[in-house]
C-alpha cells in the first residue's frame, strides 16, 4: 500500500474513533511514516491490565528525567507472551528499574513505595515479577541478555516483597486497594487500559527521549501520566503514532484525544497527557546531563 493511501486510511480511522475533524485526521496521517493498522496487543485479564498500568504509574513517579539510553521508563522493547508482556530492560536502567518496582516500607518517607504486592522469582537473566493476590505478571530481562540485581536494602528500608512472600502486609493492602478503587478517578478501567498501552508501546512513546537519551515523566495522582519533552516528534507526530498503533482503541469516542494546542494534548480525558515544550531545554549540557544521571545509579 502506497503512502498516500496509507494516510488515508489512517485519517479514516481518526475521523471514525476521535472527535477530530476531517482536515486535523488527515495532518495527522500524514505525520505517520509507516501505517501498517494497530499494533498494540491488549492482556483480556483485566488484573492484567490493572498490574501493567501499576508498573507505568509507578516508573513515571519514580524515574521522572532520570531515563538513560533513550528508554523511557527503562524499557527498550515489550513482547506480549499469553496474557501477560515481556519487557526488555535498558542494561544500564535495568537493576534500578526493578528496585523501583519491588515494593518496600521507607520509614523516612513514612510508607510503602513501589508496587505493593508485587513479588519476584526466577533466574538472574529472565525475573517474574507478580501480583501476590492474582495471577497477573510481567516477565523482565536485559535488552543485552546480562544478569540483573535484585537490590539491597537502604538506609531504612525494609523490604516487603522478602518479608511477606505469599501475601500482603497491612500497609500494602491499604496501597492496593486504593490503587484498585482510587476515588476521584472516572474510569479506572480506561486509566489501566491507558496506563497498561504506556508499557506495551515502548518503540512509540521513547521517541520523545531519543533526541537527548532521556525525557521527563511524573504523575499527579493515580489517575493520570504525563510524558514531557522538548526535541524530536512534534506533539502531533506523536499523537498520530500513538494513534496510528492503536493506543486509542476502544476508548469511548468523546474521550479520545484533545489537542490543546501545538504543545500540548491529552488522551482518555486527561489520562495521559503529552506536553513539548516549544525550544530545546538543554542544548550543550545534555552529555553533562546524561553523565549525572550515570553517576546517580551508581552511587
Amino acid at each position: 500500500m502506497s503512502r498516500s493511501r496509507n494516510a488515508n486510511s489512517l485519517a479514516k480511522k481518526i475521523v471514525r474513533r476521535t472527535s477530530l475533524k476531517q482536515s486535523t485526521a488527515s495532518r495527522l496521517a500524514k505525520q505517520v511514516h509507516v501505517y501498517l493498522g494497530s499494533s498494540v496487543v491488549d492482556s483480556p485479564d483485566p488484573r492484567q491490565r490493572q498490574l501493567e498500568a501499576y508498573l507505568a504509574h509507578v516508573l513515571a513517579s519514580s524515574f521522572r528525567d532520570r531515563q538513560l539510553n533513550g528508554a523511557l521508563l527503562g524499557v527498550r522493547t515489550a513482547e506480549p507472551e499469553s496474557q501477560s508482556v515481556k519487557l526488555a530492560l535498558e542494561p544500564d536502567m535495568a537493576d534500578e528499574v526493578l528496585r523501583e518496582l519491588l515494593p518496600r516500607f521507607d520509614h523516612v518517607y513514612g510508607g510503602v513505595r513501589g508496587v505493593a504486592g508485587l513479588r519476584v522469582r526466577g533466574n538472574k537473566r529472565r525475573l517474574d515479577l507478580h501480583d501476590a493476590t492474582s495471577s497477573a505478571h510481567v516477565s523482565v530481562t536485559r535488552a543485552d541478555g546480562g544478569p540483573i540485581r535484585l537490590p539491597s536494602a537502604r538506609e531504612g528500608e525494609v523490604f516487603l516483597w522478602k518479608r511477606v512472600p505469599g501475601g500482603l502486609s497491612r500497609d500494602e493492602g491499604q496501597e492496593v486497594e486504593e490503587w484498585r478503587d482510587s476515588r476521584g478517578i472516572e474510569d479506572l478501567r480506561l486509566r489501566d487500559l491507558l496506563f497498561s498501552r504506556i508499557l506495551r508501546l515502548p518503540k512509540i512513546v521513547n521517541r520523545t527521549a531519543e533526541p537527548h537519551g532521556f525525557a521527563n515523566c511524573y504523575t499527579h495522582h493515580s489517575g493520570d501520566l504525563v510524558i514531557e519533552w522538548c526535541c524530536g516528534d512534534t506533539t502531533e507526530a506523536l499523537c498520530a503514532s500513538l494513534l496510528a498503533h492503536g493506543f486509542a482503541d476502544d476508548v469511548p469516542r468523546a474521550k479520545t484525544i484533545e489537542l490543546l494546542s501545538h504543545h500540548s494534548a491529552h488522551f482518555g480525558n486527561r489520562t495521559v497527557l503529552l506536553n513539548r515544550h516549544g525550544s530545546c531545554q538543554y542544548g550543550r549540557s545534555t552529555e553533562d546531563i546524561v553523565e549525572f544521571i550515570k553517576e546517580r545509579y551508581k552511587s
